[in-house]
């Protein structure tokens, strides 16, 4: 297949683009500037140039976005959040010559907003904020490739767990120096996958017809952060008795800190009925695969 992608250099994609290479398909990757840590064998290209890929795609995977939780959201942090998201998706639609055939495009689970310790599926009511509103406009600007004839996914992604980056990276440090625990009384939906299952998904969708619209990409083990913290420092063989009060991080990160102090428990309601099948499903498994405690 010739497939394009967005972010090819980030956490999922550069696992995703040594995936599919192996497999045999032919890369193109959209960049802000030739990227040297991308294999010479992937053809790049800038939005300013993309018009020149006069290919058709059979996929374009859109991975790219600015790490929502890296910056406070000051309104000039909400403006490259969207931008990197929303106008981003959007103007690939406008500077391809071909439409592709399908479009694998990411949004978060963040669309539902703060519900805390609900469950959800794919078919619950959100909770308005910022996270809910950049999620679904950038879910909107993927669908517009619908219009043109792409079958479209958009997969809503809970917290990655996988080596070498995402979310454990930041966590790791403060769970070996037994800072690692509840954040305020920890009952919070804390939604994972591991990154093994996240490319699984992608490439089921590529090769899949049945894949069409909204899924969570979700483990179906749901947990609370609380007990996140807890295996996760089990798993490391460290306390978590610290807490860290939500005003603290409230005083810390303002707005941005709903990511820490609330979330939701998302089902991959629509991914079980269509038959997918997850490698791991157990939290406490998926932790010791990561950090080789197997």
């Amino acid at each position: 297949m010739k497939i394009l992608i967005s972010g090819a250099t980030g956490f999922v994609g550069t696992a995703l683009t040594a995936l599919l290479q192996s497999s045999g398909h032919q890369l193109f990757a959209l960049v802000r500037h030739v990227d040297i840590r991308l294999a010479p064998n992937i053809t790049q290209y800038t939005l300013e140039t993309l018009h020149e890929l006069d290919q058709q795609m059979d996929v374009f995977i859109n991975l790219a976005g600015e790490g929502i939780a890296d910056k406070p959201w000051s309104e000039k942090r909400k403006k490259s959040l969207y931008e990197s998201r929303v106008t981003l998706t959007r103007s690939v639609k406008e500077q391809l010559v071909k439409t592709p055939h399908t479009v694998i495009s990411m949004s978060a689970i963040g669309y539902y907003g703060s519900h805390s310790n609900a469950e959800v599926d794919e078919f619950s009511e959100p909770d308005k904020g910022f996270a809910h509103e950049l999620c679904d406009k950038w879910e909107a600007a993927a669908f517009e490739f619908s219009e043109l004839g792409a079958r479209t996914v958009v997969f809503r992604l809970g917290v990655i767990l996988g080596k070498n980056g995402g979310a454990l990276s930041k966590m790791r440090p403060a769970y070996l120096c037994g800072l690692g625990g509840k954040i305020g009384r920890g009952n919070h939906g804390f939604s994972w996958v591991h990154l093994q299952d996240v490319l699984k998904g992608i490439v089921s969708a590529m090769l899949d017809p049945r894949f069409d619209g909204i899924y969570n990409l979700t483990a179906p083990e749901c947990v609370a952060q609380k007990e996140f913290a807890k295996c996760y420092a089990h798993v490391l063989k460290r306390p978590a008795v610290f807490t860290t009060p939500n005003i603290l991080l409230r005083l810390l990160f303002g707005e941005m800190s709903s990511l820490l102090t609330h979330g939701v428990k998302a089902h991959p309601k629509r991914l079980i009925e269509q038959g997918f099948l997850f490698d791991y499903k157990n939290l406490e498994a998926a932790l010791m695969a990561i950090e080789n405690k197997h």
